[in-house]
């Protein structure tokens, strides 16, 4: 790469050193880049930022650094720091790029570079217009594997490439990891790591070409990509495909690629792992093995092999970013052209983007703002899709009556549900299990199912529905598993509105195996969600009889709700309920499902999930869509202490 002649780079000339400020010194630069910035020759580190004070005075202390500030713009235009290594997460990217550049200093941005290929081409743009180079962090390009992978192939010995195939699989990650969120990293797992992998086939093969392809979520805990799926060609006709699962059970990762006389393969996440290198014997010109190999082949009257198999081994080095580090240096100082220019990485955004563009409704523009456009399952449940196939509800519509009894008395049903996902819900061992639908997606399919949320709809008062909780409750067989009666409300349990009274909620209660008086059924006492009893604010809301609250309540007056297996129960959460222990010789399991409407949001415990918000009528004032919230749910309570 050519270096323009800018009065900073004829100062670095002279002193013969780059001077180097990081903005975002954390994670990553602890564990990739470590001291490389002062091991590399020629290299210094002069100045860091971080936002926090103190995280940023530590990192400088033990590394011995000058300069430090919670200011990027400080450190930008710092008369001392000649290039700017931007180690931030992708949403501050384009913004602290471009002040980099308007400062005439080269950059070195983290992967990926920027959100989009949007944003990465607008960088690339900004640094072409004013001919100051950057670069990006992929850093495999210069590690001893790849550099070998790149001349094996470069050396003919497999013969044409004719196919590349690329498999990743991953247990998802956490909740709340900022990689998550598209706002700030510009993708899911697929986003963060897979430019790893085609920037490696850029540098092996050169650009590639995208020739289809396409992503999905199935994990409801989150709303980006878990399944990514690519085909694409290269050079000479080779063709390929990748795969990256993150919803899988394990990690598994390799590439092949094949030959016509061999073929290669690797782990590409993995920077020290073998690599394996096989050629065709026929093609070497000799039969593989040592002479004494031959020999006992022979007489074992075993076939000579047919590959010359060699297993490559390397020897892992402090801080994987140093030899590219190394480089960009050397590409400043020398201007010896460098393998991650940013041309590189903006063709790597461009395939990223092509394979998630259609999962995104499109990434031209801020598409983290439209959460509500991409084809998430959360999505995908609030359109209805599992819908039947006419569309229509109707069937689900709970007559008068049954609303009527459902204010009066607090429950209903039972119900049989047609979702058949019921029937492939994995009970787990261990009892009580919580929120498990955002792990399950065939759980978080049959919660989300129009024979469950409509009627959940019209027993809350048609404002929409949102979902709260779940959770799994296993009776084994012949168990002291008795549940006193309680109510579902308040503190940790629903929250409360501003106003300071307790979010009412709608329990679904879904037997799973069948439930009868011998297995331990639910019972309610009807009416009793009229009244909170205890003090809801203190979370005295379970285990009433024990303490002494319940000695007005005609327990007598109980209605057991026995079900088979596919059949449910909705009933008002703050109705008395339990259940006897479970005395058959069969296990009885119940998913209980909690549902507000939308806009009683109000519990931090939980993460809800919107399924049907509210329908709007154009002929009703906004007071009047204010109020249709009828009594169904919010009815008049007292609290007793």
């Amino acid at each position: 790469m050519s270096i323009p002649d800018s009065r900073q780079h004829d100062q670095r000339e002279k002193s013969g050193v780059i001077r180097w400020g990081i903005i975002g010194c954390g994670d990553v630069v602890e564990r990739k880049s470590g001291t490389s910035f002062q091991d590399a020759t020629r290299s210094n580190l002069v100045a860091v930022m971080r936002r926090t004070e103190s995280l940023v005075e530590d990192f400088a202390r033990k590394n011995d650094v000058p300069f430090w500030t919670t200011d990027a713009k400080e450190l930008i235009n710092h008369p001392d720091v000649d290039a700017v290594y931007i180690a931030t997460p992708p949403s501050h990217h384009l913004d602290y790029a471009l002040q980099v550049c308007r400062a005439g200093k080269p950059c070195l941005i983290e992967k990926p570079v920027g959100r989009s290929a949007v944003e990465c081409q607008q960088i690339s743009d900004a640094f072409a217009g004013q001919g100051i180079p950057w670069f990006a962090s992929y850093y495999r390009r210069y590690l001893p594997k790849y550099v070998q992978v790149k001349e094996f192939l470069d050396s003919g010995q497999i013969g044409p490439v004719v196919a590349v195939h690329y498999r990743y699989s991953r247990p998802p990650l956490g909740g709340g990891n900022w990689k998550m969120s598209p706002e700030v990293s510009g993708g899911g797992s697929f986003f963060d790591v897979g430019g790893h992998v085609l920037d490696l086939l850029d540098y092996w093969f050169g650009p590639i070409e995208f020739t289809g392809g396409g992503a999905m979520n199935v994990l409801p805990s989150h709303e980006v990509e878990d399944a990514v799926s690519i085909s694409f060609r290269g050079a000479e006709g080779m063709v390929g495909t990748g795969l990256w699962n993150f919803a899988a059970p394990r990690t598994e990762e390799y590439i092949e690629i094949e030959g016509m006389w061999g073929r290669v393969r690797l782990e590409c996440m993995e920077c020290w792992s073998p690599l394996v290198t096989e050629v065709s014997a026929a093609r070497l010109g000799r039969k593989p093995g040592t002479p004494l190999e031959r020999k006992i082949r022979k007489l074992r009257g075993k076939k000579a092999r047919k590959w010359d198999r060699t297993e490559h081994r390397f020897t892992p080095i402090a801080y994987v970013q140093l030899p590219m580090i190394q480089a960009v240096v050397d590409a400043l100082l020398d201007g010896v052209p460098s393998r991650q220019a940013g041309d590189a990485a903006l063709r790597t955004s461009k395939v990223m983007d092509a394979a998630l563009r259609e999962y995104y409704s499109g990434r031209h523009d801020a598409f983290w703002e439209r959460p509500d456009t991409w084809h998430s399952i959360r999505n995908r449940a609030l359109r209805q899709e599992k819908a039947p196939a006419t569309g229509e509800t109707e069937q689900y519509r709970l007559p008068e009556e049954d609303l009527r009894f459902f204010e009066e008395s607090g429950y209903l049903g039972p119900f049989r549900c047609d979702a058949p996902e019921w029937k492939h819900i994995m009970v787990p061992a261990k009892s009580d299990r919580l929120n498990l639908h955002l792990q399950d997606p065939e759980l978080f399919r049959l919660c989300s199912h129009p024979c469950i949320i409509e009627r959940v709809d019209q027993a809350l008062g048609g404002g929409g529905v949102s979902l709260m909780k779940t959770r799994i409750w296993r009776k084994p067989p012949n168990s002291d598993s008795k549940i006193p009666w309680h109510q579902d409300a308040g503190l940790h349990n629903g929250g409360f509105r501003p106003d300071g009274s307790a979010a009412p909620s709608v329990t679904v209660w879904f037997s799973l195996d069948g439930a009868s008086s011998e297995k331990g059924a639910v019972k309610v006492i009807p009416g009793s969600h009229h009244s909170l009893i205890g003090n809801v604010a203190k979370g005295l809301y379970s285990d009433l009889e024990v303490k002494g609250y319940l000695e007005g309540v005609d327990l007598n007056a109980a209605v057991e709700l026995p079900a088979e297996a596919g059949e449910f129960y909705l009933f008002h959460s703050w109705i008395l309920h339990g259940s006897e222990s479970n005395v058959s010789q069969m296990r009885r399991t119940g998913l209980n499902m909690r549902f507000v409407q939308t806009g009683d949001e109000v519990d931090p415990d939980f993460e809800y999930i919107v399924l049907k918000k509210k329908e709007s009528h154009p002929s009703e004032s906004h007071e009047t869509q204010a109020n249709r919230r009828s009594d169904r749910c919010e009815t008049p309570v007292r609290t007793t202490s």
